[in-house]
């Protein structure tokens, strides 16, 4: 009978077995639209050609980056800028608060406690 080492064992095999068989399948980062052309260098004649697919493959990239910055990322930033200022209002009512509180506790001045100073003199080291 197999004991649930066992089995964590055989599942963990599995998943490992399944990861690389589905590595090659799995597309990291932007996904095609048809419009980004990949680049053929064992042509020696299409250098023009090259910087021309260069000049479009940066005007579609150029097209992406301003579709995330007007769509909602940049909601979602000002939103967060605007609660990071609110948090901060907060913060700093409960500090003033805090400081309210601890006037209010000792009575908002400082004691003057004597003997904590070198201004007074020594008398200890009188000599009679």
């Amino acid at each position: 009978m197999l004991t649930l080492v066992n089995i964590l064992v055989v599942l963990f095999f599995l998943l490992i077995v399944c990861q690389i068989l589905l590595a090659n399948k799995v597309v990291e980062g932007l996904k095609n639209k048809g419009s980004y052309k990949s680049y053929d260098t064992n042509n020696p004649e299409n250098a023009l050609i090259l910087a021309q697919q260069n000049a479009g493959n940066i005007e579609y990239l150029k097209e992406r980056i301003e579709d995330i910055q007007s769509t909602s990322l940049n909601k979602q930033l000002q939103d967060l800028s605007g609660n990071v200022l609110t948090l901060q209002q907060q913060v700093n009512g409960l500090v003033a608060a805090q400081k309210d509180y601890a006037n209010q506790t000792t009575g908002g001045t400082t004691p003057n406690i004597t003997g904590t100073t070198s201004d007074e003199p020594d008398n200890n080291n009188l000599v009679t």
